[in-house]
C-alpha cells in the first residue's frame, strides 16, 4: 500500500508530463530615467514557431506558452541599444516577472549597428565607472555558500573576503576595511545592517540576511571608488531592490527548512487592478522547536518583508516597502563551580532582545519624456537590549553589562534625473535624516558591581546630504562621470565635501579601460561619540568623520561564449581615522567592544593597495564558472604613530565556484561547488602574565596584530532539484556551508586551567529545505 506522501509525490510527477509552458511578463524602461517604453519588442530566442510580444502603453508585455527551463529573450527598442536576456527561469508553479532596462544608443552621423548582448555582472547603475556588480535572486539562490544571503553572496566577488568560516556571521572585509565601512541600502533609501542579530558580535554584520532573497530586484554591489549618491561608507555599498509582484496573478510560496520556515504571496491587490503587493514572513525552525527541547535557553528571530506598488496614469507610481525582524537569545549560569570553565558561558546569565526595521514609501514621477523626480521618505530604527549578569564567588547572580540602545531615523530625500540627450545624463539629490538616539550602556569594572556608565546620552541630530553627477558620453564607448557628494552630521559639526569621477573607454571591441576616483567619508556610531569617562564627560562629542582617498584602475576584456576577464588595481589612503592617543588602538580594526570609552582623536591613518583578477563564465549552457583572486596588503597608523598591519590584513582571498544544470524533462537539477582559500586575519599576541593576574584574555597591544591566524580553506556545496508540475513546483535543496569543517579561532582564559586557551571551533553547516510554488 502507497503511503500518502508517495501518492501525492507521483501525482505530481505525473501532472508535469502535461505542463510544458508558462507565461513571462515584464516591464521595458529606460535605464536611466525608469520611464516606460511602448512599442519595445520581446523575443523568445530560437522559439519555433517564433515568440514575442510588444509593450504597450504602460511599457509592459505578455509572452505566452513559454516553454519550461532556462530561456534567452531578446528586448529592441527604437532609439535604443538591443539588450539579450539569458537564462531567464521558467517555472511551472509561479509565472516569470522582469524588469528590463535599456540604454540609449549614441548614434553619431550615419547609421550604427549595434548587437544585442548580455550584461551579465554590469552594475545597474551606470555612473559607476569601477569596482561594481550586480547581483540577483537567481544568484543568491544558486551559488554555493550564498545561503540566501546578499553578504554572503558577495564574499563570491573579488576584493571581499568573509571574516574565518563565514559560518557564525556573515560580516565582510572589502578590500581590508571592516565590516563597519559598509554601507547599506534598500529602495534608495540608508538603513541598518539588515541581519538578525546585527551588530551583536561585529559591528557591520549579523547572523543571517533580514529579508529572503526571493524578494529581490537585481541590486548592485560597490567595492570602492563608487558614485556621488552614496555616501557615509567608507568600504562599500549595497544598493538593494525589492522586485514588484506579478500584475495579473497571485502566486504563492511556502517552504520549511533546517533554519527557517517561511512563506510568501504575491499579485494584484485587485483582480483586473494595476496595484500590486509582495511579502515575505519567516520564522526560525529552531524557535518552533524549542518548546519541545529539554534545554533551559535558545535562539529565535523571525522577520516580514514586504513591498506595495500603485502605478498611476498622471500622478506617476507609488510604493510602500518594508522590512523588519526579532531576535531573542537566552542563556543559563551553571550553578556548580567546579564546572566552571569559561567566563560567559558558565558564569553568566545572558538574555537579548533585539529589534530592526525600515519603512518607507516612494513616489516616481515622470516630469517630461526625459525628466523623472523619485521622492522618498522612510523611518529606520533598531534596538539592543542586553543582560549579562555573573555568579559571584557566593553563587549570587550580580549585574555584569547592561545595554539599552536605541536609535532611529526619519529620513526625506528626493533625485532628480534628467536626460539632455543619449550623450548627457545628470542626477542630483538632496537627503536630510532626523537621528533620534536613547543610549544606556553601563559595565562592572573587573567584575565588581555597581554597574558605571560607559554611554549614556539622549536626544536628537541631523545628517543632510547632497549630490549631483552627470554621465557625458562624448563618443560611442567612452563614458566619463563627474560629480561630488556632500555631508554634515550637526552633532558634531563635521562637514565633507567629496569629489566623484570615473572614466569608461571601449578601446577595442569587447576592451575597455576604466578608472575612478572618490573621496569617501564615514560618521562613527553614535555610542563612540557619546562615550563617558569615569569623570562623567565625553570627550568624543566633536569626532569627525574618517575619510579615505579611492583611486581605481581596471581592465576588461570579452572573451569567447560570454566569458570575460577582469583585472582592477587599488588604491585607498584614509585619513582622520579615530584612534586613541599614545596607543596602538584604532577604529580601522574594531570587531565590536560595547564597553569601549576611550577618549578620541581623528589623528589615525590606514593604507589598503591591492590587485584582483576575475574570471567569469555566466549561465549558457547550463555551464557556469567564476573564478576571483585578490592579493592585497591592509595597514593603520595607530595613536602612537606606528604603522602596523590591521586585523583584516589577510595577504589573499582565492574563491572559485562552478555549476551545472540538467534539464530531465521538464525538471531541473542544479549542482554547485564554491572553493574558497583564505588568508589568516591578523591578531594581537596575548600578555600572558597580565592575563592571569586578571583571569580574563589581556593582549599585548604594543605588538598589536603581529601575528596571523591560520588560513581557512572553505568547501561549500549546493544541490537542488525542481519538480515542474502542472501547477505547482516543488523544490528540494540542500545547501553544505563550510564542507571541510573549517575553524574559527578565538582566546578565551580557561577558569579551570588558569590560563588563556586557544579556542578553535568549527563545523559544516547543512541547510536542508523543501518549497512548493503554487
Amino acid at each position: 500500500m502507497l503511503r500518502p506522501f508517495a501518492v501525492l509525490g507521483l501525482l505530481l510527477l505525473a501532472s508535469a508530463a502535461l505542463a510544458q509552458t508558462q507565461t513571462v511578463r515584464g516591464l521595458v524602461v529606460d535605464r536611466d530615467t525608469r520611464v516606460p517604453l511602448i512599442g519595445a519588442t520581446v523575443v523568445v530566442a530560437d522559439s519555433d514557431p517564433l515568440l514575442g510580444a510588444s509593450t504597450d502603453a504602460d511599457g509592459r508585455f505578455v509572452l505566452r506558452a513559454v516553454p519550461l527551463g532556462r530561456q534567452t529573450l531578446h528586448v529592441r527598442s527604437l532609439g535604443y541599444e538591443p539588450r539579450a536576456i539569458p537564462n531567464v527561469l521558467v517555472r511551472a508553479g509561479q509565472e516569470t516577472v522582469l524588469e528590463v532596462a535599456l540604454a540609449e544608443a549614441v548614434v553619431e552621423a550615419g547609421e550604427v549597428v549595434v548587437t544585442a548582448a548580455a550584461r551579465d555582472g554590469r552594475p545597474t547603475d551606470e555612473m559607476s565607472a569601477v569596482s561594481a556588480r550586480s547581483f540577483s535572486v537567481e544568484e543568491a539562490r544558486r551559488y554555493a555558500g550564498a545561503a540566501d544571503d546578499p553578504a554572503r553572496l558577495a564574499t563570491a566577488f573579488a576584493g571581499v573576503a568573509t571574516s574565518g568560516s563565514g559560518v557564525q556571521d556573515n560580516a565582510i572585509a572589502i578590500r581590508g576595511n571592516a565590516p563597519k565601512g559598509v554601507g547599506w541600502r534598500l529602495e534608495g533609501v540608508p538603513i541598518p545592517t539588515p541581519s538578525h542579530f546585527a551588530g551583536l558580535s561585529v559591528a557591520g554584520g549579523g547572523g543571517l540576511t533580514l529579508f529572503s532573497g526571493r524578494l529581490l530586484a537585481d541590486s548592485d554591489v560597490f567595492t570602492g571608488a563608487f558614485p556621488a549618491a552614496y555616501g557615509d561608507a567608507l568600504a562599500g555599498v549595497f544598493d538593494m531592490r525589492f522586485r514588484t509582484g506579478n500584475p495579473a496573478t497571485r502566486e504563492h510560496t511556502a517552504q520549511v527548512g533546517v533554519i527557517g520556515v517561511e512563506v510568501a504571496s504575491e499579485g494584484p491587490i485587485r483582480t483586473g487592478g494595476a496595484a500590486t503587493y509582495l511579502a515575505n514572513y519567516r520564522y526560525s525552525t529552531l524557535g518552533l522547536l524549542l518548546p519541545l527541547l529539554p534545554t533551559e535557553g535558545g535562539i529565535t528571530y523571525q522577520d516580514l518583508a514586504f513591498k506595495l506598488a500603485v502605478p498611476t496614469r498622471r500622478a506617476g507610481r507609488f510604493e510602500v516597502w518594508g522590512l523588519g525582524g526579532l531576535d531573542a537569545q537566552d542563556d543559563v549560569e551553571t550553578r556548580d563551580s567546579t564546572a566552571w570553565e569559561y567566563e560567559l558561558w558558565d558564569r553568566s546569565r545572558v538574555g537579548l532582545d533585539l529589534g530592526v526595521g525600515a519603512v518607507g514609501a516612494s513616489h516616481h514621477l515622470v516630469l517630461g519624456p526625459r525628466t523623472t523626480l523619485r521622492t522618498s521618505v522612510a523611518a529606520t530604527g533598531r534596538r539592543t537590549a542586553y543582560r549579562q549578569q555573573r555568579l559571584d564567588d557566593d553563587l549570587a547572580l550580580q549585574p555584569e553589562l547592561r545595554i539599552e540602545a536605541v536609535d532611529a531615523r526619519a529620513i526625506v530625500g528626493s533625485v532628480l534625473t534628467h536626460k539632455t540627450s543619449a550623450r548627457h545624463l545628470n542626477r542630483t539629490g538632496l537627503t536630510a535624516q532626523a537621528l533620534f538616539y536613547d543610549l544606556d550602556v553601563r559595565t562592572a569594572i573587573r567584575h565588581r558591581p555597581p554597574l558605571v556608565p560607559v554611554t549614556v546620552g539622549e536626544g536628537r541630530s541631523l545628517l543632510v546630504e547632497a549630490f549631483t553627477q552627470s554621465r557625458v558620453t562624448p563618443a560611442p564607448g567612452l563614458d566619463v562621470t563627474l560629480g561630488v557628494h556632500a555631508q554634515h552630521l550637526a552633532l558634531t559639526g563635521a562637514t565633507a565635501i567629496e569629489p566623484r569621477a570615473g572614466l569608461s573607454w571601449e578601446v577595442a571591441r569587447g576592451q575597455a579601460l576604466s578608472l575612478g576616483y572618490g573621496l569617501h567619508s564615514q560618521a562613527e556610531d553614535l555610542r563612540f561619540t557619546l562615550a563617558e569617562t569615569p569623570d562623567g564627560s565625553q570627550p568624543n562629542r566633536d569626532l569627525g568623520f574618517a575619510r579615505a582617498h579611492h583611486v581605481v584602475a581596471g581592465y576588461r576584456r570579452a572573451l569567447g561564449g560570454a566569458a570575460r576577464v577582469q583585472v582592477e588595481a587599488y588604491a585607498q589612503r584614509l585619513f582622520d581615522v579615530p584612534v586613541v592617543p599614545g596607543t596602538s588602538t584604532s577604529l580601522l580594526n574594531l570587531r565590536q567592544d560595547w564597553t569601549f570609552a576611550e577618549p578620541l582623536t581623528n589623528d589615525g591613518a590606514g593604507s589598503n593597495v591591492g590587485v584582483e583578477v576575475t574570471l567569469e563564465r555566466p549561465l549558457r549552457a547550463g555551464t557556469y564558472g567564476l573564478l576571483t583572486a585578490s592579493l592585497f596588503r591592509s595597514r593603520y597608523r595607530g595613536g602612537d604613530g606606528v604603522w602596523r598591519p590591521t586585523r583584516y590584513d589577510q595577504g589573499y582571498a582565492v574563491n572559485a565556484l562552478v555549476g551545472r544544470e540538467v534539464q530531465i524533462g521538464d525538471d531541473l537539477l542544479g549542482l554547485n561547488l564554491r572553493l574558497a582559500a583564505l588568508g589568516g586575519e591578523r591578531r594581537s599576541p596575548v600578555d600572558e602574565a597580565a592575563s592571569a593576574v586578571r583571569e580574563e584574555v589581556v593582549y599585548d597591544e604594543a605588538r598589536a596584530f603581529s601575528e596571523r591566524m591560520p588560513a581557512i580553506w572553505l568547501v561549500d556545496l549546493t544541490a537542488t532539484y525542481r519538480f515542474n508540475g502542472r501547477r505547482v513546483s516543488q523544490v528540494v535543496a540542500l545547501q553544505l556551508k563550510n564542507a571541510l569543517a573549517a575553524r574559527d579561532t578565538a582566546h578565551d582564559y580557561n577558569l579551570r586551567l588558569d590560563r588563556v586557551e586557544e579556542i578553535r571551533e568549527g563545523y559544516p553547516l547543512p541547510l536542508l529545505s523543501y518549497t512548493l510554488e503554487f
